[in-house]
C-alpha cells in the first residue's frame, strides 16, 4: 500500500478494506406468514425471480363496464347504444363466464376480464337511461346493478384491460444481489409468488467507547452517532460499553467484542498519549493493518485484522476520539465495509460540487470538508448550468465541532497533492443522507 510522509493513503485502505471482506454467509427466509417488517434493510443475497405473471390473467384498470367493441361499433351522440347489465365482476372474483350476446358487465379495478370483452368503457362515459333524453354521465359505478347501460362512444380495442403477464411474466429477473429491501422492493417481493429468500445478514457491530472524560463531565456523543450510521447500513449492534481509560479493561472488552460481532468498532485511545490503550488492545487480538492515515479529519485510526486462525469480528477499527473524526472515518471506511459485507456496492456515491468559497488544505493529507448545500426558497440544492450543486462551509471544521455535523449535506474531498482550492473551483462529493433531503 502506498504512503504520504509515511502515513497510508485512505483510497489504498478502502481497496484493501473492500477486497479482503468476506461477504457474511447468507440465510434462507420464508415468505409465507412473513413480518415483513423484520426483513426490512436487509441486503438480497440471490437473484429473485418472478414464480407467478402478473396479473395473472387479464384485468380491468378501471372501473366501469366491460364490452365487445364490436357491439359499440359506429354509436355516437346521435346513435347512442343501449346494452343489457349480465352481471357482476369484481376483484378478487373467479367471475370468467362468457359475457352475453348484447350486453355489458359491471367490473371493478383488478377484476377478470369475461371472456368474450375486449375492452372496458370507463362509468364516467356511461348513462343510466337515454342520453338524447337528456340523462348525465355517471361520475361512479351505480351500488344497485341496473337493468341496462347507454353508451355514445366506441371504445379502442384493449381500452383499460390489463393484460397477463404485463407487469411481469414468470421467471422474470425481480431483485438482484445486493438490493436493499425497502418499500419498494418489499412489495415487490411480496407479489413474486417466490417461497423462499436468501437474503444476507444484518452485520454485528460491537461499539465500544473510551475515556475517563465519558464518566465524568463529557457526554458520549460517539456511541450514538456510530449506533445510528451502522444501522443506517443493515447493520445491528450486538454490543454497546463504556470503558474508562484502563488497559485491562480495554483487553477484556475487545476480545469479547471480536468474539460477539462481526466488526468491532472504538473510538478514542488510539493516540500517544499515556492513557491510549485501544491501539494496543487491537494489536493484542488482530494483526494491525494500519496506524495514522494521511487524512484531515482522522489521522489517528487504527485497523486490525482478523487473525488466520481467529473466528469472530473480521476487522476492529480503533477510530478517532472527537466526534468529528470518528464520523469521517465511520463513514468512508467502516459503512464500505458494511456493505461489502451484505455483498453490496460498496464505493461511495459522489456528486459534482462548485465551492463558494476559497478552501485550505495540508498538503499530503485529504481533506474531507463539512459542506452545506445552497438551497432556494423550496430548501431544494441550487445547481449550476453542468449540473455541480453550490456548496459552502457547513460551519467550523474543527475536529470537536460536532454540532456542524447537523448542517452538513456533503463531505468534500480535497486531495493529498492539493493545498487547497479556489472560490468557484469543482470539488468532489460524498453525500449524507441530509443531502436527499429539504433542510
Amino acid at each position: 500500500m502506498s504512503r504520504t510522509s509515511g502515513l497510508m493513503r485512505i483510497n489504498e485502505l478502502l481497496a484493501h478494506l473492500i477486497a479482503e471482506t468476506t461477504p457474511l454467509t447468507p440465510e434462507s427466509v420464508v415468505l409465507s406468514g412473513l413480518d415483513w417488517r423484520s426483513v426490512a434493510g436487509r441486503a438480497i443475497a440471490a437473484p429473485l425471480n418472478a414464480a407467478l405473471a402478473l396479473p395473472p390473467f387479464d384485468v380491468s384498470a378501471m372501473d366501469g363496464w366491460a364490452v365487445r367493441v364490436e357491439e359499440l361499433r359506429g354509436v355516437t351522440n346521435d346513435a347512442p347504444r343501449e346494452l343489457v347489465v349480465d352481471g357482476d365482476s369484481a376483484a378478487g372474483g373467479a367471475d370468467g363466464a362468457r359475457l352475453a350476446p348484447n350486453a355489458c358487465r359491471r367490473i371493478s379495478t383488478g377484476a377478470r376480464i369475461p371472456d368474450g370483452a375486449d375492452a372496458v368503457v370507463p362509468v364516467e362515459q356511461s348513462y343510466l337511461t337515454d342520453p338524447r333524453a337528456g340523462a348525465v354521465r355517471l361520475d361512479r359505478v351505480p351500488a344497485e346493478l341496473p337493468r341496462s347501460m347507454w353508451f355514445m362512444e366506441t371504445p379502442r380495442l384493449g381500452a383499460a384491460i390489463r393484460r397477463r403477464g404485463e407487469d411481469v411474466l414468470p421467471g422474470d429477473a425481480l431483485l438482484a444481489p445486493g438490493d436493499l429491501l425497502d418499500a419498494a422492493s418489499i412489495a415487490v417481493a411480496a407479489g413474486s409468488g417466490a417461497s423462499a429468500l436468501l437474503l444476507a445478514p444484518r452485520p454485528r457491530v460491537a461499539i465500544i467507547t473510551t475515556g475517563d472524560e465519558l464518566s465524568t463531565a463529557i457526554p458520549d456523543t460517539n456511541g450514538p452517532l456510530l449506533e445510528a450510521l451502522v444501522e443506517s447500513e443493515g447493520a445491528r449492534v450486538v454490543m454497546r460499553q463504556r470503558l474508562r481509560d484502563d488497559a485491562a479493561a480495554t483487553n477484556a472488552a475487545l476480545v469479547v467484542a471480536a468474539r460477539e460481532a462481526d466488526i468491532v468498532l472504538t473510538t478514542g485511545g488510539v493516540s500517544v498519549g499515556p492513557h491510549d490503550h485501544v491501539g494496543a488492545a487491537i494489536a493484542a487480538t488482530f494483526s494491525t493493518v494500519v496506524w495514522r492515515l494521511a487524512i484531515q479529519p482522522g489521522k489517528p485510526l487504527v485497523l486490525g485484522a482478523r487473525r488466520p486462525e481467529m473466528s469472530g469480528a473480521q476487522w476492529a477499527f480503533g477510530l478517532p476520539g472527537n466526534p468529528v473524526s470518528a464520523f469521517v472515518t465511520a463513514h468512508e471506511l467502516v459503512l464500505p465495509t458494511l456493505r461489502a459485507m451484505q455483498g453490496r456496492p460498496a464505493h461511495m456515491l459522489t456528486e459534482r460540487g462548485t465551492l463558494d468559497v476559497a478552501v485550505e488544505s495540508p498538503v499530503g493529507r485529504r481533506s474531507f470538508l463539512r459542506l452545506a448545500a445552497r438551497r432556494d426558497g423550496a430548501g431544494a440544492p441550487v445547481r449550476d448550468a453542468s449540473g455541480a450543486v453550490y456548496v459552502h462551509m457547513a460551519g467550523g471544521q474543527g475536529s470537536h465541532q460536532a454540532n456542524v455535523l447537523a448542517q452538513t449535506d456533503y463531505l468534500g474531498i480535497v486531495e493529498e497533492e492539493a493545498a487547497g482550492l479556489a472560490a468557484g473551483a469543482p470539488i468532489l462529493l460524498h453525500p449524507l443522507l441530509r443531502a436527499a433531503r429539504r433542510r
